[in-house]
């Protein structure tokens, strides 16, 4: 008597195409919303959403996440780990998102650029 794979494949299966499905119709919805929010909204986003996550007030709320994170898997909370992840990981992504905003950005969506631009010459 032997296991057999293929019921682990028709389980998954559908639920693969379901989450699929998921996926596919939140992009489809974000992209709508995106693309029905002026410039200026689209702005005003980008810079709340990067002042909230990687601002220079965010140090305690990186610290407080990441220490609930921790305590709900069970884990010890060890300072100074999570001191190295909060001064390494959201420079990281705030280089990223300056390359995207600088690079990517002007291409996909030139009139936010040039409110980009305004504001670093004031």
């Amino acid at each position: 008597m032997g296991f057999d794979l293929n019921v682990g494949v028709e389980w998954t299966s559908p639920f693969a195409i379901a989450i699929r499905l998921y996926v596919a119709l939140l992009k489809f919805t974000g992209y709508k919303l995106l693309n029905n929010i002026s410039d200026t909204g689209k702005a005003l986003l980008i810079i709340l959403i990067t002042d909230i996550f990687l601002g220079y007030h965010s140090e305690s709320g990186w610290q407080t996440l990441l220490e609930i994170i921790v305590e709900h898997y069970g884990f010890q909370v060890d300072q100074s780990a999570i001191t190295i992840f909060i001064c390494l990981v959201p420079v990281i992504i705030d280089a990223c998102v300056k390359l995207w905003l600088f690079k990517y950005l002007p291409r996909l969506s030139p009139k936010v650029a040039n409110i980009f631009r305004e504001m670093k010459r004031h």
